[in-house]
């Protein structure tokens, strides 16, 4: 048996670039804006009870360093938020399942379908209450999802997860 091992011309090579992206469903930046509320509830009650409990923060302008301080993580929060929501994006082609993420720092995952071990739906009280869901994508050698696809519908969650569990099923089989 001879060994070939062909070097393959680099523009010849399907590019992800080329492939339309699904934008995740518009109601998760409703979520992520909830969630954000939240964030921010819980940022400026740890503020009060420093500002309460350290009594040289309200004898001194510390208090209003700290306070500034907060309402600028809050803004800068919800600012990566808004920016960062529209740039979520995912495919399923016949071979892989792409999702695309980030507004400064751009990251684009492929994972291929004879690597994915096991998908699965996922989706919290928030989501819930809006009808959406994220998809999680598990391969081999790790405990935490490799890719998980948030703003989902869950029916369309659901859906991806059986088509990705019964593409999978039959590679194993060799169909």
């Amino acid at each position: 048996m001879n060994f070939i091992n062909t070097q393959l011309n680099l523009h010849d090579l399907p590019r992800w670039e080329t492939v339309e992206l699904q934008p995740i469903h518009r109601d998760y930046l409703r979520v992520l804006r909830i969630e954000w509320m939240i964030v921010s509830a819980v940022i400026i009650a740890i503020a009060a009870l420093l500002i309460y409990l350290i009594p040289p923060l309200t004898a001194s302008y510390g208090w209003i360093v700290l306070t500034a301080g907060a309402f600028l993580l809050i803004g800068v929060y919800r600012f990566m938020v808004e920016k960062t929501f529209p740039y979520q994006a995912y495919a399923v082609r016949d071979k892989d399942v792409l999702h695309r993420r980030g507004w400064i720092v751009r990251s684009v995952k492929v994972c291929p379908f004879n690597r994915i071990q096991n998908c699965s739906v996922q989706s919290g009280p928030i989501e819930r209450k809006h009808g959406l869901a994220s998809l999680l994508i598990y391969t081999a050698g790790q405990g935490n999802a490799d890719m998980k696809i948030p703003g989902l519908l869950q029916e369309e969650a659901e859906r991806l997860r059986h088509f990705i569990l019964e593409k999978i099923h039959t590679e194993d089989e060799g169909v």
